[in-house]
């Protein structure tokens, strides 16, 4: 990574951690080698500037949504607006959605031009998921962070 605060560290079970300021990543990718290295790289670019970006127009993603649909100029920005558009009746600030806006944005750039099984990106417990035809996943729930352990599994299909 080119700026300051930013780490990109695969760990020791193969997994990658992205993390600058609150943006934290577990992710995980499976298929052939290639492909899943790929991925990682496609992440690690992507995640080069999202924090950045997203302060650029911190100011407007903390006001309240009215009735006026605001021009966001950023990609995670533009998605945390359309998942908080259709709450706008009561008191929401596209805030609400940064932690998955930043998952989808990294699973997307993971999945161009890759073939995975299976992918996700977890931001803090708001997790994106891929998962291919004839795939699954089984998630662990921890209920105390404080305390990781896996209280519940729930496992999902594609």
């Amino acid at each position: 990574m080119n700026w300051s605060g930013a780490s990109a560290v695969r760990l020791a079970d193969g997994r990658l951690h992205l993390q600058h300021g609150p943006i934290d990543l577990i992710i995980e990718a499976f298929g052939e080698r290639t492909e899943v290295e790929t991925a990682y790289q496609q992440a690690v670019a992507r995640f080069d500037d999202i924090l950045e970006v997203l302060v650029r127009e911190l100011a407007q993603l903390r006001t309240p949504l009215a009735e006026a649909y605001p021009l966001l100029r950023g990609p995670v920005a533009r998605r945390m607006l359309a998942a908080c558009w259709p709450y706008r009746a009561i008191f929401i600030t596209p805030m609400a959605a940064v932690a998955g806006a930043v998952a989808d944005e990294i699973l997307q750039a993971m999945l161009m031009q890759r073939d995975l099984s299976k992918a996700y990106v977890n931001n803090g417990g708001d997790i994106a998921l891929h998962l291919a035809v004839g795939n699954a996943l089984t998630l662990g729930v921890v209920n105390i962070v404080d305390n990781p352990a896996i209280d519940a599994t729930a496992r999902l299909d594609a």
